[in-house]
């Protein structure tokens, strides 16, 4: 390896950055030299080549200082210090003491400075404040500092913002902090949430870190100061500084950061949108998406008058209205009606309001692009009940954020849609007129559940409230709230211990900053989005038309109908849906109980007064109870009462299997010499000797005729019975799980503990139903090897088909490329319903599933293409706004109005630029695909004359 080959040890950029081996192959390549790295550190610690060598700035006098931050290892001596930094005063400084390098600053060697005199040298300085305090990216320093004192000059915090620090108070500053740290906090807090007390006491300890200097602890106000520079950035990102009629003008939601995807009427909507053909106008609805939040909680900490700096102006509705609706209506109930296992939560975990003045945070973002609306977040009061029973707080958040908008078409996403859609034209009139949208609005929009919410539901939600199935809803998934949860939610450790405004203002920052980041990444997203849409729908649609061909076309005319009907009215006969979703052990039973009345009608008598079909299912509820009794016994640490119990639960089984056995030598008489007597001690183990138990040549003979062909109905009910059960099950605990993720996380260790219990619990049952499944499978399988039930269930594979329906582990596919287990998606059992009428229904229900996923895939293609050109549309309009805005200052001094005409014009071209980055970054994709997107001839990298998009004859339109 040459002399120069460790400079590129850490580089390695064209190794695996997802591989562990390579990850660690730099630091292994780096070994060989960690001596000479240790020696270069070492030797940095003396002065090295310079020792007893002259200043290296006036070269006359032995120079003892070197600068920590300047480059190179010169020494200079103290007089050049102090010129050479005259515009650096936070350089750290090192003073050689002829055995080592002590630390030092530039006022220990006489630095002073003068501020506020912006040309030449001020003749009326103050008298210096010797021990002013700037906090700094570097540190924490301690200057002599003068201030201007000429006639006409500004106040002293005008002076001290004019070299870009932020004073500490308004009056007479001590203290200020750089524009710089408060600018390095804001991005690494918005990136990584790191909190105010860890960036400053980082600071301080980087400014020393043996505690022997006594520096100034200005903590309480770096938290002002943060809080001020926070809203300051917001008001000039969102223009409010060009206003004429000052910031106190501001209009709720003004300083919010807009997506610019979404629809905005007069903004990046076309002319006659409201009067587009049907089949044009869903592209301009507006999806929303809306969920609580029982993290971003707050303490009571007994602050008090601590208002937000701009109460409603940005993502956070107004308070005093908000409050005074919620007030007023918050106490209404409405009743339950959903088949959701959400029951479960409701009971099982209430939450303790004590010690908090607002139990949460209520959201609504765009269900296409997760950003947080304008006024789309609202806090929950103390003590709300938690689940089903209040919507005033979300009515007000998601309609406060709908005033002035114009859209004719809404849809809403919520994982209680079900219920939260009901009597909302009721309560929505209860809502300050200013926020009520029209009627025809509300009865045109559609409501929908969270795809992967939507597991937690019974089948009717499942059907009704389907994206999937919703005509116009392309791929959109409406799960946005929970990524918007997991980013904001490490924000909550700090801002739980904050007064109620500052709360507001520091989540508002993160909202404002998380919409950005989004919007900056539109160029890749939305092209990696499309690229997929036009992959699956292409399979989709190859799929569909293959599938669609196998039948006759009035058979397919008459489902098309179908389809049509229930797209257009939702109480129509739903095409998904099957009449009866399955058979139960019940159903079989009553059906043989009549078979073997009808029997007896006709003079066939049975040996025993327990006919066959009551034997055999005697026979399964045995079965059961040995399974339940092996699980008890398998429990560990069980004790000497519950030991007890169980060899009662022994001995019960055992006579109750005895008195089973005496009929069984009737219907099975070879099973008299192959069974043993069950022992009161293992009655669990006992094998029963049904039929599907017995070897093919010993059930041939040895049972009575027609016994086998029972078992099978019964076990094909009971494998039925137990997927729906091991269904419901798995739909409770993904609820549980939610609601532990949202709700509980580490704030109590004993609700933490009941949930851990009650999940637990569900978890057991969840695999008693597998284990039931397990036996029905392995008796369907000696019974029937080849029958048509295996057309319809399969072998149950713990590990992957007991997951939960929603993600559950980090390691699972993402949601567009997850999968479901064949458990949910298991058609019923067509084989025990005759006639062609079940067979129908099921190949309808297949088909009309296939064309949806076709026509979704459709349908995303087509509005991601809209939305690309909602975005340059919009960035076109907001470059355009900024121009106007640049000249409105005209109240204000020229410097000031220079200052905001600049900035206008950089704001203009920023805008302008990234319209252009991201034409370039889809065009050459789009155009390959013959897709169309009507942008902007200025934005396209080769200017072309193209119809208009509704003239164009390609298959994705």
């Amino acid at each position: 390896m040459n002399q120069r080959s460790h400079l590129y040890v850490f580089s390695s950029v064209s190794l695996s950055r997802y591989s562990p081996y390579f990850q660690a192959r730099p630091v292994q390549d780096w070994l060989p030299y960690r001596q000479k790295y240790i020696e270069e550190l070492l030797r940095r610690e003396s002065p090295g080549s310079y020792a007893e060598s002259l200043c290296f700035n006036c070269e006359l006098v032995p120079g003892d200082i070197r600068c920590r931050d300047c480059f190179g290892e010169q020494l200079c001596c103290r007089d050049c210090a102090v010129e050479l930094h005259s515009k650096l005063p936070f350089h750290r400084l090192l003073r050689w003491t002829g055995s080592f390098f002590a630390d030092s600053t530039l006022s220990e060697i006489g630095f002073s400075m003068v501020i506020g005199h912006e040309h030449g040298s001020c003749k009326s300085p103050s008298a210096p404040i010797k021990d002013f305090t700037v906090v700094d990216s570097s540190g924490i320093h301690v200057l002599p500092v003068s201030f201007c004192d000429c006639v006409g000059a500004p106040h002293r915090r005008i002076q001290l913002l004019r070299v870009g620090w932020m004073p500490a108070s308004v009056d007479r500053p001590r203290s200020a902090f750089t524009f710089d740290v408060l600018d390095t906090f804001h991005l690494i807090t918005l990136q990584g949430k790191l909190s105010a007390f860890d960036f400053y006491y980082a600071l301080e300890h980087k400014t020393d870190n043996t505690g022997l200097q006594k520096t100034k602890d200005r903590y309480d106000q770096f938290l002002t100061a943060v809080r001020i520079w926070r809203h300051l950035k917001m008001l000039k990102r969102s223009g409010r500084g060009h206003d004429p009629e000052g910031v106190a003008s501001t209009l709720f939601g003004e300083c919010a950061v807009e997506c610019p995807a979404c629809p905005h009427p007069g903004k990046n909507l076309p002319n006659g949108w409201e009067d587009a053909p049907e089949s044009v106008r869903w592209l301009y609805a507006l999806i929303l998406t809306i969920d609580a939040n029982f993290r971003l909680k707050l303490k009571q900490k007994g602050i008090i008058d601590d208002p937000a700096l701009g109460d409603g102006w940005a993502h956070w509705v107004a308070s005093k209205p908000y409050q005074a609706y919620v007030k007023k209506y918050g106490h209404l109930v409405e009743p339950n009606l959903c088949q959701s296992d959400l029951k479960a939560v409701d009971h099982g975990s209430q939450k303790s309001a004590n010690g908090l003045i607002n139990s949460g945070a209520g959201g609504c973002l765009c269900a296409r692009h997760t950003l947080v609306r304008p006024n789309g977040l609202g806090d929950l009061q103390k003590g709300e009940r938690q689940v089903f029973l209040i919507y005033a707080n979300m009515d007000f958040i998601v309609f406060f954020g709908l005033i002035g908008t114009a859209m004719r078409l809404l849809v809403f996403s919520y994982d209680i849609v079900c219920q939260w859609s009901r009597n909302l034209k009721t309560r929505m009139n209860q809502l300050p007129e200013c926020m009520r949208i029209g009627v025809q609005p509300l009865a045109n929009a559609k409501f929908v559940l969270p795809k992967f919410h939507i597991y937690n539901h019974g089948i009717k939600c499942q059907l009704n409230y389907s994206l999937n199935f919703l005509k116009w809803s392309a791929r959109t998934n409406g799960e946005d709230p929970e990524r918007w949860w997991a980013h904001i939610n490490p924000v909550s450790m700090s801002t739980r211990e904050m007064g109620p405004g500052a709360r507001h203002d520091t989540i508002d920052d993160h909202v404002r900053a998380w919409n950005w980041r989004k919007i900056v990444n539109f160029g890749a997203s939305l092209l990696s989005q499309l690229r997929k849409a036009v992959e699956m729908y292409d399979k989709h649609k190859k799929a569909f038309e293959d599938f669609n061909a196998t039948f006759e076309p009035d058979v397919v005319a008459r489902w098309e109908q179908m389809v049509a009907a229930w797209d257009a009215d939702i109480t129509q006969p739903n095409p998904y849906e099957e009449s009866n979703a399955g058979i139960t052990i019940a159903d079989v039973q009553l059906e043989l109980a009549r078979e073997e009345a009808l029997d007896a009608e006709r003079g066939n008598e049975y040996a025993h007064e327990v006919t066959m079909s009551r034997f055999l299912s005697q026979g399964l509820e045995l079965e059961e109870q040995q399974r339940i009794l092996r699980w008890q016994i398998e429990k560990q640490h069980i004790t000497t009462h519950q030991a007890a119990e169980l060899q009662e639960k022994r001995n019960t089984l055992h006579r109750r299997i005895e008195a089973w056995r005496e009929i069984q030598n009737i219907y099975m008489p070879d099973t008299q010499t192959d069974s043993s007597s069950p022992t009161p001690n293992q009655p669990e183990n006992t094998c029963l000797w049904l039929p599907s138990s017995m070897p093919q040549s010993l059930r041939l003979t040895g049972c009575t005729v027609g016994l086998a062909e029972k078992e099978i109905r019964l076990r094909l009910a009971q494998a039925d019975d137990a997927l729906n059960d091991l269904r419901r099950q798995l739909r409770i605990s993904a609820t549980l799980l939610d609601f532990k993720k949202t709700n509980i996380g580490g704030t109590s260790q004993r609700r933490g503990m009941r949930m851990r219990n009650l999940m637990t619990r569900f978890h057991e049952k969840s695999h008693r139903g597998a284990r039931r499944y397990d036996a029905a499978f392995q008796a369907l399988s000696a019974l029937d090897p080849n029958g048509a039930w295996t057309n319809r269930l399969k072998r149950l594979d713990h590990s992957k088909d007991l997951r939960l329906p929603r993600h559950d582990r980090d390691e699972e596919p993402s949601e567009g490329r997850r999968e479901l287990s064949w458990i949910w998606l298991v058609p019923r059992d067509d084989s025990y319903h005759d006639g062609a009428e079940e067979y129908t229904e099921s190949m309808r229900i297949e088909w009309a599933k296939s064309k949806a996923r076709a026509e979704r895939w459709g349908e995303e293609i087509k509005l991601l293409r809209e939305e690309m050109r909602r975005v340059i549309e919009y960035f076109s309009w907001k470059a355009q706004w900024w121009r106007v805005q640049g000249p409105h200052r005209t109240d204000a001094d020229g410097y000031i109005c220079n200052g905001a005409a600049a900035y206008a014009a950089k704001q203009a071209a920023m805008f302008k630029n990234m319209a252009k980055s991201f034409v370039e970054v889809w065009y050459p994709y789009v155009t390959s695909k013959g897709l169309f997107v009507p942008w902007p001839d200025k934005y396209l990298p080769t200017v072309q004359r193209v119809s208009p998009m509704l003239d164009m004859d390609v298959d994705y339109v």
